[in-house]
């Protein structure tokens, strides 16, 4: 149960940084709106992410971090 959960706030977080994309295209209101949503939308995907990798644990933590590493070193090595 618990690594589900964390799994589940991991890529929930990827998606509401995903989200961050597109407030300012489709929230129609003014720009101070937009700055708070979109800085709510990071503080709570930052969020999620930290307490995921809480609950999944270090093991987890090394292979997301081999796994972006190599992907990096592919595109731009």
């Amino acid at each position: 149960m618990k690594r589900r959960f964390g799994l589940f706030l991991f890529w929930f977080s990827w998606l509401l940084w995903g989200l961050v994309l597109f407030v300012p295209f489709v929230v129609d209101a003014d720009l101070e709106t937009i700055a708070m949503l979109t800085t709510l939308l990071i503080a709570i995907s930052e969020g999620c992410f930290w307490l995921s990798l809480l609950l999944l644990g270090k093991s987890f933590y090394l292979a997301v971090k081999s796994r972006v590493l190599q992907f990096w070193r592919q595109c731009f090595g």
